[in-house]
């Protein structure tokens, strides 16, 4: 945020932080987070988060800010934190100048200091650092030419202290992700928090199982993390955040030494640090001046975050000084945290060592992780690239000239604008169509399944608006046949339904919506939602769509003796399915199925109830129950479609080439195969597929006129076969296998009555047309004609 509000006031007003002086900045930055800072509550609330908004807070608010400031007195006082100069990673902030580095195309800023300084004698330590100082700076001065290098050389051969010279090696530059500033490594002073014994207690609570990392394999990478954990440094050289609670206490005169002491106050910080002189000390002091500085720094913001389930669960009493305390009887502070994979360390670990420490439980029970998203192409999305999809933009779409505002908005170079507008317009030149929120939700839900990170693409959440759409016409067929028959569906329900009146087909779908909700809520209770979302798409489009609504169209349209279904009875397992899928889903699709459950059983009700509070109720589990028959049923069911599939993929495949026939002269053959595969030593095996095979004849005679009618292929017959009769197709056959009992067979003519050519030849002429037309496509390129080689040309002609 502070870079933001940096780059903002840069280039409005020309002035650095400094300039306004730190209270003023800050007040600046606090301007810019109530301006903007509601974007990510409006994003997480349009994409339908059902959070407790009544205890919404900032972390820079009093009560986390207070726990905060406690936490980290405590660990000073525990000994737990500790301040030393160390070699960090620092970006060039004052005094910059743009310089080419060599070997870059681009410039960097570097800080230009004064090169001239005394070399250090006393210190081994102190020579070498100045050295390498020098030497750094050195490498710069070839950018200024020879009299600069030259004047550096003879100052330092004055002093003592050249040693010579030699080519410098190749070597890495490293840059900062996300100015481009070259990163320089330089001793400084800072805060740090020990961390091995944090670590080895918040790793046992893993290995142990006390918090489980889903998915499992993370567990290496945690370990991995915390085995070997460095000391965590708590400086950041920032203005806005939370000012690290510490006081450097001095006194005049020199006798006393200064002392840095965790405090809440100038004044508390004043009474630490004379409670720890000795005697002596404390009577001088107290005729002393006292300077008393707190330190410029602010917290690391993990920090902060680390602390948060102390303040969200209320716990800041865990935060007193007895360590022994049993701070609540609670196994953790809550159940299940959900955030990404990147942060596992930065965040999640922190949150283990932190609240652990304090609470004495760890702060949640589960962690479930979830992929990095990235554009399709799989990098990392960055406004520079251009490649950044906004949540908002999805859902309600966005032109590509409101994309492009958004980026020119976004505080950048003019190089990193050209660039990411350049991109933006290649990978979205018409922009985004509005998608809705369930399309998105349900998108990311079904990502999950991958395993590192989450390649964002379009046209799959257009795959999940049109399944939004699918369930949406699914609702209005069912609805209109309802009313049509004179049916409240609102009082449907499938534990009224007599199992006597049932079809196979009725029987068969629920069977199918049996097995569809003891998958959903094994994977729900799993937390592999991936899987309990592909479930319910998969049974509405394939078991209800595809098969069952098919199946009941010729009743509800007045032929019910195809299929011997009672269109009210269809309707009325209709109305019970669909009440169960949209229950189903929405978790994944708040607002379609909330809007579709009001319509569909709470029409007309006068109390307001949502589908999240409507309970599965025993008599619908148990009129769904799995039994014996309705699972013969759902194979048979299974068979009739399979059979009807393949029919339609036959016709499909040879549109205009199947022997024409009706009645006795059928086209189409339905061929029931008996294996012809050989009997164990038992004489077991070959009576099986027998069985098996007349179990098939029977289903395809049984509902042949069904066949028929649902693949509109009025002209079929039922035979029954070998293995190697079946197989043994003749040149003018085409074949479609169903399973390993079933075939449908067809006869080819070729569209001038001649001879049929063999399948074989007609796949090979096929496929050397294909490559032609590719050929073609190339040759015909303009580019081609320009760049290609004539021998390439020839041998292409």
């Amino acid at each position: 945020m502070q870079s933001v509000v940096e780059k903002k006031l840069k280039r409005e007003t020309g002035q650095t932080r400094h300039d306004l002086g730190r209270e003023a900045f800050v007040d600046e930055v606090w301007k810019w987070k109530q301006q903007h800072g509601d974007r990510i509550k409006q994003q997480t609330t349009r994409i339908g988060a059902s959070l407790n908004w009544a205890e919404e807070y900032f972390t820079m608010d009093p009560q986390h800010s207070q726990v905060v400031r406690d936490a980290f007195i405590r660990l000073y006082d525990d000994g737990l934190v500790y301040r030393t100069t160390k070699m960090v990673d620092k970006l060039p902030t004052e005094g910059q100048l743009m310089l080419k580095v060599p070997g870059s195309k681009s410039r960097s800023r570097q800080r230009m200091t004064k090169m001239i300084m005394p070399v250090p004698s006393g210190s081994a330590y102190l020579r070498s650092r100045f050295l390498g100082l020098m030497v750094r700076w050195f490498k710069m001065l070839r950018l200024l030419g020879s009299p600069a290098r030259q004047k550096v050389i003879t100052l330092l051969t004055d002093s003592g202290a050249y040693m010579g010279k030699r080519d410098a090696e190749q070597s890495v530059i490293s840059r900062c992700s996300r100015s481009g500033d070259v990163i320089e490594p330089m001793l400084m002073p800072q805060w740090y928090v020990r961390c091995s014994e944090l670590a080895q207690r918040a790793n046992n609570l893993v290995q142990e199982k006390a918090i489980e990392l889903i998915p499992d394999r993370q567990r290496a990478v945690w370990n991995s993390w915390m085995s070997g954990i460095d000391d965590w440094c708590v400086s950041r050289q920032l203005w806005w955040g939370h000012r690290i609670p510490v006081y450097r206490v001095s006194w005049d005169g020199g006798e006393i030494g200064d002392m840095w002491v965790a405090a809440e106050s100038e004044q508390q910080a004043q009474l630490k640090a004379v409670g720890k002189l000795g005697s002596e000390d404390k009577a001088l002091a107290a005729n002393l001046q006292c300077t008393i500085i707190q330190d410029e720094d602010v917290l690391d913001t993990w920090f902060s975050s680390g602390l948060l389930p102390l303040t969200a669960f209320n716990q800041p009493s865990v935060l007193a000084p007895a360590r022994d305390m049993n701070a609540t009887n609670q196994p953790s502070l809550s159940s299940v945290l959900e955030t990404g994979q990147d942060i596992l360390f930065f965040w999640v670990a922190r949150m283990a060592m932190l609240c652990t420490y304090f609470a004495k439980v760890p702060p949640f029970s589960t962690v479930l992780l979830h992929p990095m998203v990235r554009d399709a192409q799989g990098r990392k999305m960055s406004k520079s690239l251009g490649n950044i999809i906004d949540p908002m933009d999805i859902i309600n779409g966005a032109e590509l000239s409101q994309l492009q505002k958004t980026l020119q908005n976004g505080h950048m170079t003019e190089q990193e604008l050209d660039k990411g507008m350049r991109e933006l317009k290649k990978l979205y030149p018409n922009g985004f169509q509005s998608f809705g929120a369930d399309a998105l939700r349900f998108t990311l839900l079904v990502y999950t399944q991958q395993t590192q990170q989450i390649n964002m693409s379009l046209d799959t959440i257009r795959a999940s608006y049109h399944f939004c759409n699918k369930l949406w016409n699914t609702f209005r067929f069912i609805h209109m046949h309802a009313a049509n028959l004179g049916l409240d569906a609102g009082q449907a329900c499938i534990a009224d339904i007599d199992q006597n009146q049932m079809s196979v087909f009725d029987r068969a779908l629920l069977s199918r919506l049996h097995a569809m909700l003891e998958t959903y809520h094994q994977a729900m209770s799993t937390y592999r939602l991936a899987v309990a979302a592909e479930t319910v798409r998969e049974f509405v489009q394939r078991d209800l769509c595809d098969r069952y609504i098919e199946a009941c169209k010729p009743a509800l349209y007045g032929n019910c003796n195809v299929t011997n279904q009672d269109p009210h009875v269809a309707v009325k397992v209709l109305l019970g399915a669909l009440d169960i899928v949209l229950r189903s889903l929405h978790p994944f699709m708040p607002f379609l199925s909330e809007e579709l459950w009001q319509q569909h059983a709470r029409k007309d009700a006068s109390d307001e109830l949502s589908i999240m509070e409507r309970e599965w109720s025993s008599a619908e589990s148990k009129a769904i129950a799995h039994d014996s028959r309705s699972e013969e049923e759902n194979d048979a069911s299974i068979l009739v479609f399979g059979a009807v599939s393949g029919i339609r993929s036959l016709k499909q495949q040879h549109p205009t080439r199947l022997q024409a026939g009706t009645g006795s002269a059928a086209r189409l053959t339905i061929v029931v195969t008996v294996p012809e595969r050989a009997a164990d030593a038992g004489g077991r095996g070959a009576g099986v597929d027998r069985a098996t095979a007349e179990r098939v004849r029977e289903i395809a005679t049984k509902h042949e006129a069904c066949i028929a009618l649902m693949s509109k292929e009025l002209a079929i017959r039922i035979c029954t076969a070998s293995d190697s009769d079946s197989s043994a197709a003749n040149s003018g056959t085409a074949v479609v296998v169903v399973t390993p009992y079933m075939r449908i067979v067809g006869q080819l003519v070729d569209n001038d009555g001649q001879q049929p050519q063999s399948a074989k030849s007609v796949a090979a002429v096929a496929k050397l047309e294909t490559e032609l037309a590719k050929v073609r496509k190339v040759v015909g390129s303009g580019g081609y004609r320009r760049s290609a080689p004539e021998a390439v040309k020839e041998a292409d002609r």
